[in-house]
């Protein structure tokens, strides 16, 4: 309510939204009177919706099992959502050093439409939605700083790359990130573009909505404080007219009260000021780890590799990325880099703010991963800097377009088009094919042999349950160092309310109380575990469960009732 309070004080109504809602309605009547419909199908059009149509395809293939396994920050993530689910509300979800919320009611509400519950899948669909979203405004973004072209051939080559897809598909909150930086980014440009205080208050708006979401997104206020700089000094007139004024201020106001929430929660005590800032401040700083050399040197070498990961290596963060290999494709990366030249150029020649904003805008958005002085070797990652992959397409979609540019004049006439469409076209599919070979083989192969198989346990212990052979009071998964997180096969299990792990040293007693039959899985390496439950229960089954993974084998040992 306070929200829509100050965006009613602050909007301002245009004579061309007046006109366009009386045309509007003027159009409604007519249909009214004499329903039809009409469909106009124009080459454009085609391109955009083929665009979209791949996109889909290339985001929501096998979603189910790419990647195919939860990891721990998944468990805590789920937990969270069961809490939501439950009633538990909370504005900030101190669980695993604290996190802010928006993830974890977009996860409630997949788990509520789809019917999906406290799953992988209910995190997957939230976070490629919101990749879907973004999509869309990278489109604008494009449309608004060059031409529908340039925003076509952005949201494009962001549709089927690597990078944007994985951040997507690991469902957590990465994907956050660039859902808000990209309105964010679009409307502000916009703004000051078109001086209209309106499109600074929709940049506000998701300034503040930005905050509740992914904590990288933090470097966004100081992005769009330097836009103003830059365009300020590009246009220092600006600082003179009413409109820069009240529209920044407006966007300040706006981005505050959203974020009032979090505001809150932030002043109330110290420890939830300490939980709020803990992560930024063990990763900048040499609270949790000592610096390794002096700061300006950390820096730099991160600023360095941070910079060079689009052509060269991506970081050795194996849940969301292939390691070491570039975050581009080869196509990509090579328009990218042209990109950044034509860019700098550019600027020289004519000095326009905005190539110089898509130009620093790189590194701002990647400072999350670059000030990671603490722990340098976490820079770089694919997560940390996700917001920067919107300039980063965005320049490589100015390069492709000035290519198309020069064929067309070069070679006029259809000729030209038709040459620059074909070439454009024979470049997507070569990115295309890299980037499908990336998620869906490299990836996915790197993935499973990288984590643990807690599906395949939940999965043996829910069809042990759902057979009525057993109850959950007696299953334990015994655990053994650096083996599963227990919490995720009793969540795939179907019960996410308790966890059927046990430590070693308890096993024996926690089970012998129980009358009824017993179910027990062991780590293939925990041979004391074993024996000692041998000894307990001699007339025990014990079979190797075979994994579809290699190594990934483990124990099953059935002790039958009244044992």
């Amino acid at each position: 309510g306070a929200v829509g309070c100050w965006v009613g004080g602050l909007w301002m109504p245009t004579r061309a939204q007046s006109s366009g809602l009386s045309q509007w309605g003027a159009r409604v009547q007519t249909w009214l009177a004499a329903p039809r419909i009409e469909v106009q199908i124009s080459p454009w059009l085609v391109l955009v919706v083929g665009a979209i149509l791949i996109s889909a395809f290339f985001r929501f293939y096998r979603l189910d099992s790419v990647p195919p396994e939860m990891i721990s920050d998944h468990a805590e993530k789920l937990l969270d959502v069961q809490d939501v689910l439950n009633g538990q509300y909370s504005i900030f979800f101190p669980r695993n050093t604290g996190r802010e919320p928006f993830q974890f009611y977009l996860t409630a509400a997949m788990a509520l439409i789809f019917d999906t519950g406290i799953s992988f899948m209910s995190l997957k669909l939230g976070t490629v939605i919101a990749g879907m979203v973004t999509l869309y405004y990278i489109y604008k973004l494009g449309e608004e700083i060059a031409n529908r072209r340039v925003g076509l051939l952005a949201m494009a080559f962001t549709g089927i790359a690597y990078w944007p897809n994985v951040i997507s598909r690991i469902a957590l909150r990465f994907a956050l990130y660039p859902l808000f930086a990209a309105p964010t980014m679009y409307y502000l440009i916009r703004g000051m573009r078109r001086q209209s205080r309106n499109d600074f208050i929709l940049a506000g708006i998701f300034m503040g909505l930005g905050l509740h979401g992914y904590s990288s997104f933090r470097a966004v206020p100081v992005l769009v404080v330097i836009a103003a700089g830059l365009y300020v000094l590009h246009h220092f007139s600006a600082l003179q007219k009413p409109w820069f004024w009240t529209g920044f201020s407006s966007a300040v106001i706006l981005s505050v009260i959203v974020f009032l929430p979090l505001i809150r929660y932030i002043t109330e005590s110290p420890e939830q000021r300490t939980a709020f800032s803990y992560r930024f401040v063990t990763r900048i700083s040499g609270v949790e780890n000592p610096l390794p050399e002096p700061v300006s040197k950390i820096f730099m070498k991160n600023l360095g590799r941070g910079l060079a990961m689009f052509g060269w290596d991506d970081g050795e963060t194996w849940p969301h990325s292939v390691t070491h290999r570039p975050a581009l494709d080869f196509v990509s990366a090579a328009l990218f880099h042209l990109g950044v030249v034509l860019l700098l150029v550019r600027y020289v020649l004519k000095r326009d703010w905005l190539d110089l904003f898509l130009l620093i805008s790189i590194p701002i958005l990647m400072m999350p991963s670059i000030l990671s002085l603490a722990f340098p070797g976490e820079n770089p990652a694919l997560n940390r800097p996700g917001g920067a992959y919107i300039p980063v397409f965005l320049v490589l979609a100015l390069a492709l377009d000035g290519l198309m540019r020069g064929l067309e004049k070069g070679l006029h006439g259809k000729t030209g088009t038709r040459v620059a469409w074909g070439l454009t076209l024979i470049l997507f599919a070569l990115a295309a094919r890299q980037n499908y070979d990336l998620v869906f083989n490299q990836y996915f192969r790197s993935y499973q042999f990288s984590s643990w198989n807690t599906s395949e346990l939940g999965a043996v212990i829910k069809g042990y349950l759902d057979s009525g052979l057993g109850e959950p009071e007696g299953v334990w998964i015994v655990g053994y160092p650096h083996w599963v997180d227990t919490r995720l096969a009793s969540m795939i299990a179907g019960h996410p309310e308790r966890d059927f792990g046990v430590i070693p040293e308890l096993m024996l007693i926690n089970s012998e109380g129980y009358a009824g039959p017993k179910l027990f899985l062991l780590h293939p390496q925990g041979i004391d575990s074993l024996q000692a439950l041998q000894v307990m229960y001699p007339g025990g089954l014990l079979t190797m469960y075979d994994s579809k993974v290699e190594t990934k084998d483990f124990w099953i040992y059935f002790v039958p009732g009244n044992q």
